[in-house]
This record gives structure tokens, C-alpha cells and sequence, in this order.
């Protein structure tokens, strides 16, 4: 169903990650297609990049900056004590508790001392509904209202990380003019561990059916206002997307193509210490014939410098993903604009038999494919071997872990064996749970989430509205 006039939608594109899901997918120029006027708002590091990408566009949408729409130093300090209510409020989910013992553990005492308090508080009133009858007591920022007024777009379409509060002026603002407003989850866990929203949105629109759930019971949408549309990124691993060839993938690569080929995906910050001593004994393994022709596809996590893993690219039996290499080098975004290196991820597993990782997106986008997954469960330092078993009692996870064909590891031992049960081919009867567990999760495996998107923005858009104001 389509809007019965052309639209004025305004985007806010407010991180690198957003860029990537909605410019390189191809889901905004989706929308310029049908007819409809696009205002992008995106902050100055990306400006250069979105203009070229959208050249080709049929329409060339309307650009704003992101800075001057952005909260000031003292409503960014009141959003961070929010944040934390919200995280304290919400400690009986293993997920907060889990992350608010790690903060308290990596940062100041001063957050500690503000984890403490908000606790204290928290056991007399709700501080998650106090910090956001706090920000609905906060006029809109002055120039969010007037860069709005003056395009008076037909909707605000803001996706949101929830944590980084980078939309919410824009959020307000909206809801002052009376424009609706839709949010959409950046990724499969943002519902699930980043806390509350500061200003939730009039719709939602999430991966899947698993998120719809969650958006209703974490959050307290209106089963009606939230729409499972897919990612628009994972589109490239619908049925029928194109791929480069296995072969001459890895060929042009240097890679043997005759190799088994197994990516290591790279997690975030908490775990970075341990994947270059897991990497080096998982080629050690190699050389000594334990794991027989296999190769390691490394990936770093996009927010990893590259001097970091300049020693491990140099592995024997470790090569390092050349797109992730190249971003370092140029410094360009962690999240690439560029439609070609979204098609990458596809032709990367398309190539490789499993994946092996802590708790990353990728287990995902395996799924999709079928493929299988071996989870690391365990650090390499043997005084804290444990602390990624954490990760297997989130809320996202218990799912996913359940899941044939996603094997959750103790130890080295047990993930060379789960290698070898991938070579041995014992994985192959896992393709179809793989499929449905991920369809659950992303809906994407039809390639049609960018279309489902273009309908529900047009279907909102078409509908009355008026002033809040």
C-alpha cells in the first residue's frame, strides 16, 4: 500500500551506522523512487560521503547538519544520569546487571559513586520514569523546532542506537509540531541492553518478530505501533541476492580456494585483549596439523584501530579481511557508505564455513545463510577464563543459543572439536534451524525489508495528523 501523495520525509541519519543501513542499502533511494522528497540530516564527518552516494539518485534529497540540532553540554550530562537510571532501574535483567558491574569495574569512581545513588534512589521511586518525565519537562532545543518548523516534513523518520540520545531533540521537536515520528532499532540487542528511551517514538519499526516482542514488554509500545520489517542491510543476504563466486573471491585474495575457511568475527572493546591470543592458538593448531586445512578469515570489530592487529594479520594461516583493512588505512567510517562494501559481507559468507566469535551480529547473518556458528565462551587469560560465559545469559542470547547449530564453547578444546564437526560436515542437518531461528530475529531472508520500510513510512505518512503543539 502506497501514500496517495508524494511525501516529504525527513531522516535523521545521526551515526555512521545508520548511514551505512539506510544510504548503502539502497532503502532511501528506494524511497526517492516512489516519488517522495527526502530531507537527510547527517553530521559533518559523513556529509561528503552521502553526497556521493546519492547522486544517482533520482531526486537529490535536501541536506542539514547534525550539529547545531544536538543537545548542549547540560542536556547531555542530565540524559547521562538517565541513562544510568535506566540501567539501575532495569538491573533485573542479567543483560543491565551484567553491564552495570563492568562499568562500575572499567570507569571512574565518580560513575560508581552514581551507580550507588541512583540504586539507593531506585528503591523508594522508579528513576527510569523519573528521567523521562525529566525530558518531557525539557522545551525542545530552539533550533530542532525551527530547522522542523521549516521543513514541516510529513514525517520524521530519526533510527536510534537508544544510548547515544542523538535524535532526541529532533524527537521533541517533532512531537511539539505534532510530525510523527518513527524510531528504528539499530541493531538485534538495542532493545534489550541499551536502557530506555529518553523520548520514545509514535512507531517503531524493528528486525523481527523477536524484537516486536521485546519493543512491547521492554518498552511499553502498543503492539499496533511497532512493524517487523527486516534490517535494511542484511537485505543482501535475501534469497536470490547477488554474490561473487566462492572461488574467485578468495582467489583474488590470494587465498587458496580449496581451503576451509573459518571467520573469526571481531567483538567490542571489553574483549579485544583476548582474540589475538585465540587467533595465535588457533594457528598454532593449524601448523601443527590439528585443525588440517583450515584458514582463519580475520575481521576486526569496526571500532578496533588497525595498529592493533597489525602482528596478528602476520599469522601464519590468519588472513586479515581486506575491506576492514583498506577502511583503517584511508580512516574512513567503521560503517562504510558505499553499497559495494555491503555486498562484501554476502560474498565474505557465502565463502567461509562458520563463523567463530563472541556473542557478535554475525551469528546472525550466518543464520541467514545457514551456516553455523561456534561462540566463544571463554577467555584466553586463564585467571578470568570465564568472563564471556556472561554473555550466554543475556536476554538476546538464550534464544540464539538454543539454536542447533550455534554451539556455545567452554574452552580451546572444545572449539577445536566443534571446528572439526564443521569440517566432518555434522553441521550440515543444522541449516534449516539456523534459517528460522534468524528469520525470527531479522526478516530478511525473502530481501524484501527495504520495501516493507518504504510501505510503512508511506502508510504513516498518508495518515491525518495535527498540532500537539
Amino acid at each position: 500500500m502506497t501514500a496517495t501523495r508524494p511525501a516529504h520525509l525527513c531522516v535523521a541519519l545521526t551515526h555512521s551506522l545508520h548511514i551505512r543501513n539506510f544510504v548503502a542499502s539502497g532503502c532511501l533511494e528506494e524511497i526517492a523512487r516512489h516519488g517522495h522528497s527526502l530531507t537527510l540530516i547527517v553530521p559533518d564527518f559523513a556529509r561528503d560521503d552521502v553526497l556521493r552516494e546519492v547522486a544517482g539518485w533520482p531526486c537529490m534529497p535536501g541536506m542539514e547538519r547534525l550539529e547545531p540540532l544536538l543537545a548542549g553540554p547540560g542536556r547531555r550530562r542530565l540524559r547521562a544520569w538517565g541513562h544510568t537510571a535506566s540501567f539501575v532501574h532495569r538491573r533485573r535483567w542479567r543483560t543491565y546487571a551484567h553491564k552495570l558491574r563492568m562499568s562500575v569495574k572499567l570507569t571512574s569512581p565518580l560513575f560508581a559513586a552514581r551507580v550507588g545513588l541512583l540504586a539507593l534512589a531506585d528503591r523508594w521511586c522508579d528513576v527510569e520514569r523519573l528521567g523521562q518525565r525529566a525530558e518531557r519537562w525539557l522545551r525542545p532545543r530552539r533550533s530542532a523546532l525551527a530547522t522542523l518548523g521549516r521543513l514541516r516534513p510529513d514525517v520524521l523518520f530519526a533510527p536510534t542506537l537508544v544510548h547515544d540520545g542523538s535524535e532526541v531533540e529532533l524527537v521533541k521537536a517533532a512531537h511539539h509540531l505534532g510530525i510523527p515520528t518513527v524510531g528504528f532499532a539499530a541493531s538485534w540487542d538495542t532493545l534489550t541492553s541499551k536502557g530506555a528511551f529518553a523520548v520514545p517514538p509514535d512507531w517503531l519499526l524493528v528486525w523481527g518478530e523477536e524484537n516486536r516482542r521485546q519493543a512491547v514488554e521492554h518498552h511499553g509500545f502498543s503492539p499496533s505501533r511497532v512493524l517487523a520489517t527486516g534490517a535494511p542491510h542484511f537485505d543482501v543476504y535475501g534469497d536470490g541476492s547477488a554474490a561473487e563466486p566462492r572461488a574467485a573471491f578468495l582467489a583474488r585474495r590470494g587465498v587458496d580456494p580449496h581451503k576451509r575457511v573459518l571467520l573469526f568475527a571481531g567483538t567490542t572493546v571489553t574483549y579485544w585483549e583476548d582474540e589475538p591470543r585465540l587467533l595465535r592458538a588457533l594457528s598454532t593448531a593449524i601448523a601443527q596439523g590439528e585443525l588440517k586445512d583450515w584458514l582463519i578469515w580475520y575481521r576486526p570489530h569496526p571500532r578496533r584501530p588497525l595498529r592493533e592487529v597489525a602482528d596478528v594479520a602476520g599469522l601464519p594461516h590468519v588472513v586479515l579481511d581486506d575491506q576492514m583493512a583498506r577502511h583503517k588505512a584511508e580512516g574512513a567510517s567503521a560503517y562504510s557508505a558505499r553499497r559495494e562494501d555491503l555486498r562484501h559481507y554476502r560474498s565474505l559468507m557465502e565463502s567461509v564455513e562458520a563463523v567463530v566469535t563472541a556473542f557478535s551480529t554475525m551469528i546472525v547473518e550466518a543464520a541467514l545463510l545457514g551456516k553455523p556458528s561456534l561462540v566463544v565462551g571463554f577467555g584466553t587469560d586463564v585467571a578470568d577464563s570465564g568472563r564471556l560465559i556472561q554473555h550466554a545469559r543475556y536476554e538476546h542470547s538464550i534464544n540464539l543459543l538454543a539454536t542447533p547449530g550455534v554451539t556455545l564453547c567452554g574452552d580451546l578444546d572444545q572449539l577445536e572439536r566443534e571446528i572439526r564437526r564443521v569440517a566432518a560436515g555434522e553441521y550440515e542437518a543444522c541449516a534449516d534451524a539456523l534459517r528460522a531461528r534468524a528469520d525470527a530475529i531479522a526478516r530478511n531472508r525473502d530481501g524484501r525489508a527495504r520495501a516493507r520500510i518504504v510501505d510503512a513510512l508511506e502508510l504513516i505518512a498518508a495518515e491525518p495528523r495535527g498540532a500537539t503543539a
